[in-house]
């Protein structure tokens, strides 16, 4: 199972608008931050989550050619504002195009419900809202996405959603706080209970409660990557940032953790420094790198495989 994560950077992406900074004008390609999205590939089957306002540049980078599921962590626009860029594989047509036999025939609809795209209940509720054109009939004009809202609220350790060839893949969704707002991670994994290996992707929060906690440990196994989120040194309403991370990193004790969402305030190598000077206060992490392991910032294109 493969991960390449697409995003790794804040709302705003690296470098900022208008920004003259040093990490915004660096030369370093570890600098420069798409909005955060991943991309699982196992057995030929991928799975996007997120899909933000960067998703269409991040689809050519990566070549992405097909989707057989979107999960969604949260409402917030540098999470969700490019879904409409999910109807090139998933596409519904208009009654307009429907009618005219030629233009039905060159761009036909796709088959079944659509894309099959999981999130909470409540999430599910937001992107009704915010994009009521997706779900309802139309008239005039092409395609839009056509996409099949699943909540995935029931999925737990002990009851995963098995999905890609032979349901070999398990996902978990991961209740979190992201301020006042509540979003999912998700932990993606395969392999028999005693074989298992996983990766967690834990983006948008600052709390993660015991449960929470726990549920990210029974469901990924041997949990090769954890991704989460670590905004900047300084404290956020609504982000982890790096001591908060390292902290819920501690206690997951993944064998390399890799911190996302990250900020303009300090470059790469600057946040590799403050990991270096700060691990001596995390003995579990810092085993685990004496063994092998790693505790770094992410960085767009990162291949993590488990």
């Amino acid at each position: 199972m493969k991960m390449t994560l697409m995003g790794t950077g804040t709302s705003h992406g690296v470098p900022v608008i208008g920004c003259t900074c040093p990490v915004c004008t660096s030369s370093d390609p570890h600098n420069t931050r798409l909005r955060c999205s991943a991309l699982v590939d196992e057995a030929n089957q991928h799975f996007l989550i997120d899909v933000g306002p960067d998703f269409r540049f991040q689809a050519l980078k990566y070549k992405i050619c097909r989707l057989d599921a979107v999960f969604i962590t949260h409402s917030h626009a540098d999470h969700l504002h490019g879904i409409d860029d999910l109807r090139i594989f998933s596409h519904k047509n208009s009654f307009a195009m429907s009618r005219d036999r030629v233009i039905a025939e060159k761009y036909p609809e796709t088959s079944g419900e659509g894309l099959p795209v999981y999130t909470s209940e409540r999430t599910k509720g937001y992107i009704h809202q915010r994009f009521p054109y997706i779900f309802v009939d139309h008239d005039k004009g092409g395609g839009i996405p056509k996409l099949h809202l699943i909540p995935i609220d029931q999925n737990t350790s002990e009851n995963p959603l098995l999905l890609g060839d032979e349901e070999k893949i398990q996902i978990v969704q991961i209740p979190m706080l992201h301020g006042n707002h509540h979003t999912n991670g998700y932990v993606f994994s395969h392999g028999a209970k005693d074989q298992k290996k996983g990766i967690a992707y834990l983006t948008d929060c600052n709390f993660i409660s015991d449960q929470s906690i726990s549920e990210v440990i029974k469901a990924g196994g041997q949990i090769e990557h954890l991704v989460i989120d670590a905004l900047r040194e300084k404290e956020h309403s609504s982000h982890c940032n790096f001591l908060q991370a390292l902290a819920y990193a501690e206690r997951i004790g993944a064998r390399h953790t890799w911190f996302t969402h990250i900020t303009h305030d300090m470059s790469h190598e600057q946040i590799q420094e403050y990991i270096k000077a700060h691990l001596i206060n995390f003995p579990k992490l810092s085993q685990i790198v004496s063994e092998g392991g790693s505790v770094s910032p992410a960085y767009d294109g990162l291949i993590l495989e488990a």
